[in-house]
Order: C-alpha cells, then structure tokens, then sequence
C-alpha cells in the first residue's frame, strides 16, 4: 500500500472512531445544573530581556458567581460579579470590560473563541520597577489602558474513542480510565492595547526599558498552527487530575505606535502555549471541582530582545449535578415542527 494511501485510511479511520464505553461514560442526556465561581483575566506582560525589566498589567475585574446547565450540545451559563467578590478600587483602580469566551467541546474536534474588551488595569510589581520607595498597599493604577482581542482556534482530538475532552469542563462525561490523546490545530487572532500616553511610566527605574522608547499602543494579527497533548489520571473512577498542553507556532504582522507619532512594525515568527487543567471528583450525580483554561501569546516587538506576552483565561470552581430526565426533550428547534 502507498504511503498516501495508509494515511488516508488512518484519517477515514480516525473519522469513524466510536467512543470506548469502557473508558468514557456519556452523560449528555443527563441535565447538568451547575453553580460556579470564576474569574476571567485578559493581562498583559511587556518585556525587556537584556534590562531584564517587565511590566505587568493586570485587570482588577473581580470574581463571578453564577449559574448554568448542559444539555446534549446545549451550554449556558449567567454570572455576575457581586460586591463581596469586588477588587478594591481604590488599590486596584477600576476595570471596566466586556468578555465573551465560547469552548466548543466536541468528540473530534475542540474549538475555542474569544473576544474581549478590557478597559483599567494596574502595574501588579511596582516595588521591583520604580525609583524611590513605593507602597506595597498602593499599585500604580492605568485606568485609560485598554484592550481589544478576538481569536479563534481549532483543534482536533486525535484519540476520540478514548479520551473525553468534555469530562473536566462540563461534566457530561465521565472519564472512567486513564488515557490521553495527542492535538493537531490551528489558530488566528488579532490583538491590541493602547493608552492616553505611554506605556512605560516616568517614575521608572531602568530608562534604557525598551531603548528608552515610550509607546502608546501595540497590536499585532498571527496565525499560527499547533500541536500538544492532554492526559487525564484517572483513580478508582471517580478522582481526575487532568492536563493537556498546546504549543503553536506562527507569522503575524506586530506594529508599536510611538508617543511621538513614530510607527515602528515588522513581520516576525511567534509562538503561543494553550493549557489546560482540571480536577475533580464524581459522586453518583454530584461533582466537585475546577478547571483552568489559559492562553499566552509571546509577540517579539521591533525592539531587539523585547517581547509583548498577551495572557486570556478562565479559572472555574464547580458543583454541578446530574439529573436524569424521565422524558427525552428535543432541543433542535427545526425538529418542533
């Protein structure tokens, strides 16, 4: 047989796998109820490797509790932040935002989308960075920074008989025995930030930070493509600890906009990491337990030896239960009819 050959029929065998009951138990036609605390984040690093000197940007967007539900391919889920759960402004200053993150979880196929809005955020090391001796009760606070993202990745679960991607994230499934899979994908995304004035702050220690150049915006546009791998432990059916890691490698266009009126860009390689972790326990209908989902976009500037780090995420504590319905309910609506 000709190498084209076998691998079109790994990939024709790939697209017929059927799920192994014996490692994943299917849940989907269970209504799953969950309450849920989480903190969703969109930071930003800015980087000087040779002054070895970085600036961290962080929202204070506080904590959401909310509630939600599965049911087969249906997910929804409403929070809000409430005033216990609230950073200090007067520490943290005030961020204002508007954040959507969409995970598909499908048996062959994972796809995640985000876009976001992001508007304050504070210097989170300004003791390590200022000249003088600043308070450590009071961070330096950048309310008219603002951030602007939209990505889209694609991801293909190359061991789907085996291995639930949905198990740690929305407790449909139930991963009864150890296994992992490997990844292949790809990724576009475009990002921005920019600010009243520059970036790096007058009080700063190190003058040579970026080669003394203050900027007031940055984007950058990539895509890039992936692989990795993601392994589930497994103990006595019930306890999971979850972790899968993804690499991508990419071009994209990174552009620095000068307080000066200067714009300085080039087209450069880049490389991004996508992690993800879970860990849990499965009582008869209850669950307990968290998930992570992190993305880092590492951007080299213009700037010999400077990189822009672009982080996303969702950190999720879970208690969620699994009611069996008597009655199945059609939820496609072109099937009512």
């Amino acid at each position: 047989m000709s190498p084209v050959c076998r691998g079109e029929s790994k990939f024709y065998k790939w697209l017929k796998s059927k799920p192994d009951s014996s490692y994943v138990q299917n849940k989907q036609q269970d209504l799953v109820i969950r309450l849920y605390a989480s903190q969703k984040y969109a930071a930003q690093s800015i980087r000087d490797h040779s002054e070895k000197v970085r600036l961290n940007y962080f929202p204070s967007n506080g904590y959401v509790i909310g509630i939600g539900f599965n049911y087969k391919f249906l997910g929804v889920n409403i929070g809000t932040v409430f005033p216990f759960a609230r950073f200090d402004e007067s520490k943290y200053g005030k961020t204002k935002k508007l954040d959507f993150q969409s995970h598909l979880y499908l048996r062959m196929l994972t796809a995640d989308f985000y876009t976001g809005y992001y508007k304050g955020f504070y210097l989170n090391n300004p003791a390590n960075i200022f000249s003088g001796n600043p308070s450590l009760n009071q961070f330096y606070t950048r309310g008219d920074i603002e951030t602007h993202s939209i990505g889209l990745g694609l991801y293909a679960n190359l061991n789907p008989s085996k291995y639930s991607v949905r198990a740690p994230f929305l407790q449909n499934d139930i991963q009864l025995k150890s296994a992992g899979q490997p990844i292949l994908g790809l990724e576009l995304y475009g990002i921005g930030s920019s600010a009243d004035s520059s970036f790096i702050p007058s009080r700063l220690m190190n003058r040579n930070f970026f080669d003394g150049i203050d900027f007031k915006r940055w984007r950058f546009f990539s895509m890039n493509i992936t692989s990795g791998y993601a392994y589930t432990l497994v103990v006595q059916k019930r306890f999971f600890i979850m972790a899968g890691l993804s690499c991508s490698i990419g071009i994209g266009e990174y552009i620095l906009n000068a307080v000066n009126g200067e714009n300085l860009s080039r087209v450069s390689t880049n490389y991004s990491l996508n992690q993800r972790f879970g860990a849990g326990y499965h009582f008869d209908q209850l669950y307990i337990g968290m998930s992570l989902t992190n993305f880092q976009y590492f951007t080299p500037t213009v700037i010999q030896k400077t990189t822009i780090i672009w982080s996303s995420g969702n950190l999720r504590f879970n208690i969620a239960y699994r009611f069996k319905l008597k009655k199945d309910i059609e939820i496609r609506p072109w099937k009512w009819f």
